[in-house]
């Protein structure tokens, strides 16, 4: 019997339905807006593969998710898509946020995959978000390195940025393809 992989995605300018459709692409299997998912038919699939779009450092959409999912999560790889640098403690941040009791990250791969930001897109509670942050980005950081990453933060959020691209994808392509190899 065949393994099923499904790529299950919240999208709200673009950025990850995109790199959910190149992975869905690349395993031969179906991607689904969040919104269309339905629950009941997660016992069907292998691996299951969510993405979304980070607000801070929350995975929007991600705790209703997480609850659903709780009794699959060995099943589960997660990507997100945002603007910010991807670091370590940024990792370590989402990962507080956002894994509760109901998700043992021990069995849940995150892989970050850089998004799409059009200041001129945002609207409402977003732009109001984006306006604090670069307020607390311009507020002064004391170290040369930090200066930096909040500089380009500062111009991503000023004149966009579009650093969606393929080659993020492999990384979400390699686990998916190792864990339905494995329960083969």
């Amino acid at each position: 019997m065949s393994k099923k992989a499904i790529v299950i995605y919240n999208s709200k300018r673009g950025s990850t339905k995109q790199y959910a459709e190149w992975i869905a692409g690349d395993l031969e299997c179906i991607a689904v807006p969040l919104q269309n998912f339905d629950y009941g038919s997660l016992s069907q699939f292998d691996v299951v593969i969510f993405g979304s779009w980070l607000r801070g450092s929350g995975i929007v959409g991600f705790d209703k998710f997480r609850k659903q999912i709780a009794e699959h999560a060995d099943k589960l790889i997660i990507f997100v898509t945002g603007i910010s640098e991807y670091n370590p403690q940024n990792y370590q941040q989402i990962c507080e946020i956002n894994f509760k009791e109901e998700i043992n990250m021990q069995n849940t791969l995150l892989y970050f995959c850089p998004g799409r930001y059009v200041p001129s897109e945002v609207k409402g509670l977003d732009k109001f978000l984006m306006a604090i942050s670069k307020k607390v980005l311009l507020s002064g950081t004391t170290d040369r390195e930090s200066a930096a990453a909040a500089s380009t933060m500062v111009d991503a959020i000023e004149n966009g940025v579009d650093n969606v691209d393929r080659r993020y994808t492999e990384q979400v392509l390699r686990a998916a393809r190792k864990r339905l190899k494995d329960e083969s």
